[in-house]
């Protein structure tokens, strides 16, 4: 859809990320669309570019019409439709993306090397129009091009771990376990930094929400000492809620079950 991103390592830029973080070949296809009028949920709006000021259409969710179906642990699974498709907004006209909420925010300076080291290669390719409905894998292109934003415009450690957590969930709704491994990485490995240096709430995140986030992380990547660390945390915090409390409960117990089913014993256990 938007060749740039395979040619990321042609275009002379200075990025903190690998080629293969902005790859756009999937293990899975796009999952099939619900047989509903999508107009019932989303809506189109113009926006203004707060970089090349050109004016560009995107959809936005009706909130209003939003059905939970259930909790994947803090990832919200709705009916119908997936709102992280509509969380990133990119402008066919520059190439500039970014988190709708923080999509206004650049400064003059990023502004001049978001228009010389994007859309001087951007121009390069067919501008397109985004279509009216998002699905998964026209969304993670949406969230890879933000990751090039984020590495010139520099942002925050928390920004760059939220984009690679909505990656990481995205590619699970997918079905893509090898994507979802590969960016499980680089959102334990960002979100671990942000935890470390930055204030709460980071990037809307509360201190338990970020710990549960890296007890999750830390499973999944076999680290099993680290996140029944971090889960021991949350379940002796009682400034924290009785949900996340019960939560990091049963994940405990889930991640027990799991190393002993690899024969993993106490003393085995790595907390780094």
């Amino acid at each position: 859809m938007y060749g740039i991103l395979d040619n990321v390592k042609d275009l002379g830029l200075e990025l903190e990320f690998p080629p293969e973080v902005f790859a756009t070949s999937f293990n899975t296809a796009a999952k099939p669309r619900p047989d509903i009028d999508f107009a019932t949920l989303i809506y189109p709006k113009e926006f203004t570019c707060s970089v090349c000021r050109a004016k560009f259409n995107f959809s936005l969710v009706r909130a209003s019409k939003l059905r939970m179906s259930h909790m994947d642990e803090l990832h919200p699974i709705y009916k119908d439709i997936e709102p992280l498709c509509y969380d990133v907004m990119l402008c066919t006209n520059c190439g500039y993306a970014a988190f709708k909420d923080r999509f206004d925010v650049v400064s003059e300076k990023q502004q001049d090397l978001l228009l010389e080291k994007i859309r001087i290669n951007y121009s390069n390719f067919m501008p397109c129009e985004l279509p009216a409905e998002i699905d998964e894998v026209k969304a993670i292109e949406l969230y890879k091009y933000a990751l090039l934003t984020a590495c010139i415009k520099k942002t925050s450690l928390g920004e760059k771990a939220m984009l690679f957590i909505k990656l990481t969930w995205l590619y699970k709704v997918l079905g893509d376990t090898q994507n979802v491994e590969f960016f499980t990485k680089y959102a334990y490995d960002y979100l671990s930094q942000a935890f470390s240096s930055e204030r709460f709430p980071i990037f809307g995140m509360s201190e338990g929400a970020v710990t549960f986030l890296l007890a999750s992380f830390s499973a999944d990547l076999g680290k099993y000492g680290a996140s029944l660390k971090f889960l021991s945390d949350i379940i002796v915090n009682k400034n924290l809620s009785t949900r996340l409390r019960d939560l990091a409960r049963d994940k405990k117990d889930e991640v027990n079950e799991l190393r002993k089913e690899k024969g993993i014993t106490d003393d085995q256990l790595d907390e780094d």
